[in-house]
């Protein structure tokens, strides 16, 4: 790996990648399910699976691009880690957003009960009351109650950040971490997390199970090898070879995750480290997706992610003042105008929101998508 890729604080490659793993959740929310129910209907099942597993698998990304961006300067000694600035760093650059788009789909919720349809019965079962914007302000939730039902993540990631100041404590002077420890601290992880997991559905699937969603903090548990991954590959350099390992790997473990369910997210953060590897040792990938669009798209991907779902929302209750459940007039309807209309509500959250607490933007003052012809790629 060049000198030069090791001495940039910001890759804009990896927002390239954030923009994909943004665009593969906004495709999960806004289009899988109902493809699933039709593979299923058809009598491909296992495919069904599989197809709604990856295009969710965007969430094991960014927690994996989470760790390499955020801990990266401070494992390899190029910042001096202060928990103080840090989190004053986190809070600014994570809540003013995030605020704004707590806000927005509050006002959604409330507008979804003020004009009901057949849609509040069928699908949107969130009552607006004004202490849960207040509580969910916060961000980390216990009881998987959402004004957006996508933000159960965030409460994730949010939780990896408060655990980095110990995380820095344990990896910190480890100048060299052998590729048998790589592969001991992985299998470890893999195994504490599937055990924890198991001994909750057992004894506590009121708070947490892998046989059904509960979107809380305990989600928390699928994820450790993800962040672990994402820690590795901020603590030392890997080759395309180790690269290929991890992504065989990790298609094992969703190919057998079909029959242990638990397997599907580690198995998905290998891959990820795989093609993260793989992005900072070949140059034509780097140059991909540091596209100008791709840039464009990766820069807007927080914004994206906190709205998309909300204006979903809107726009299904919208429709359905006009359409019936289940028809095609309602499929082109909500998704016609939705699709565009998150992009659009993602562009004004970020240009007057969350660009003014980002660094090392490229494409920061660049309001449209097409205005990035301006940058060479």
């Amino acid at each position: 790996m060049s000198d030069l890729i090791n001495a940039k604080e910001r890759f804009h490659f990896l927002d390239g990648l954030r923009g994909i793993a943004s665009l593969m959740i906004v495709v999960h929310h806004a289009f899988t399910s109902n493809i699933v129910k039709g593979l299923i209907s058809r009598g491909y099942p296992n495919a069904g699976f599989y197809l709604a597993y990856f295009t969710q698998s965007g969430v094991e990304l960014f927690f994996v691009l989470s760790g390499v961006v955020l801990l990266r300067p401070y494992l390899r000694g190029q910042r001096e880690f202060k928990t103080f600035d840090y989190l004053v760093r986190r809070v600014k650059r994570i809540y003013p957003p995030y605020l704004v788009a707590l806000l927005f789909g509050a006002g959604v919720c409330w507008y979804i009960h003020t004009y009901p349809t057949w849609y509040n019965a069928r699908v949107y079962h969130m009552v607006f009351y004004w202490p849960e914007i207040i509580r969910e302000s916060v961000i980390i939730n216990f009881d998987g109650q959402y004004y957006n039902l996508a933000w159960w993540s965030l409460g994730i990631e949010m939780l990896f950040y408060l655990l980095v100041p110990v995380l820095l404590l344990f990896f910190t002077g480890n100048k060299l971490i052998s590729n048998l420890k790589v592969v001991a601290l992985i299998m470890f992880t893999l195994g504490l997390s599937l055990a924890l997991q198991y001994w909750l559905t057992e004894h506590h699937p009121d708070i947490y199970s892998y046989k059904k969603v509960i979107s809380n903090i305990f989600q928390s548990l699928r994820y450790p090898v993800c962040f672990l991954m994402g820690i590795l590959l901020a603590a030392r350099d890997y080759t395309i070879r180790q690269a290929g390992l991890f992504i065989v790997s990790g298609c094992i473990l969703v190919v057998f995750s079909r029959f242990l369910l638990p397997l599907e997210n580690p198995g998905y953060g290998l891959i990820y480290a795989g093609i993260i590897i793989i992005a900072f040792n070949r140059h034509s990938f780097r140059k991909l997706l540091s596209s100008p669009l791709m840039l464009w798209l990766g820069e807007r991907s927080y914004s994206l992610f906190l709205v998309h779902f909300s204006v979903f929302y809107l726009m299904d209750s919208i429709a359905a003042h006009f359409t019936a459940t289940g028809t095609t007039a309602y499929a082109l309807l909500s998704r016609g105008a939705g699709m565009p209309a998150a992009f659009f509500a993602a562009m004004l959250l970020f240009y007057f929101v969350e660009r003014w607490q980002a660094r090392g933007l490229i494409t920061g003052k660049m309001f449209w998508p097409w205005q990035v012809r301006k940058l060479k790629s």
